[in-house]
């Protein structure tokens, strides 16, 4: 297990999602990824940053599309089969996929979340790319869209941290609840 220390690059809550594209041939890719944010305003843009020399940059580059899905539990499985450190060769994990219904971008059918984007601009900065992909659609599944918010307890996004997966505990309230003024005496 990775053991912080002060002279380590460490990083900490990142979701994960799964990046989709199509290669050359045609055929679905879905890669694992956790260094991912938005920006907020117009365009309303996800925020991807991809180490290395996986196939997923390329086929961004090529195509200037991508899909992002939430990973929940149920995906974790067919996320690290995507993952060349943790796939398994004796072991296929498939799960069922569908076309985006706004761009050609392949999407993991009734996952929770997913993301249709674009892309606008790409940031390198050494091995690392940045992409900057303009959200085109969100689909929610309808069991989440029936919610009054956005509860992270029922949605139940995986959450990685060096070497380890986790998932959201307790609602501890909402925004401004902590900074009301409390006169007791």
């Amino acid at each position: 297990m990775l053991k912080p220390s002060n002279h380590t690059t460490c990083f900490f809550t990142q979701q994960v999602f799964l990046i989709g594209t199509y290669d050359e041939n045609g055929d679905e890719r879905f890669a694992p990824v956790s260094w991912i944010s938005y920006t907020n305003g117009a365009p309303a843009c996800l925020i991807i940053s991809i180490n290395g020399t996986k196939r997923t940059k390329s086929n961004i580059e090529r195509t200037g599309l991508l899909s992002a899905t939430v990973v929940t539990p149920e995906l974790l499985a067919f996320a690290e089969s995507k993952n060349s450190a943790t796939a398994n060769k004796d072991s296929l994990v498939n799960v069922k996929t569908i076309k985006g219904s706004i761009l050609d971008v392949p999407l993991i059918a009734d996952s929770a979340f997913s993301y249709e984007c674009q892309l606008l601009k790409i940031v390198e900065l050494g091995m690392t790319h940045t992409y900057f992909a303009e959200i085109k659609k969100v689909n929610i599944r309808d069991d989440i869209a029936k919610l009054s918010f956005y509860d992270l307890r029922y949605i139940n996004p995986v959450i990685y941290s060096p070497d380890n997966y986790f998932t959201v505990g307790n609602h501890i309230g909402r925004i401004g609840d902590y900074s009301k003024n409390k006169l007791e005496d």
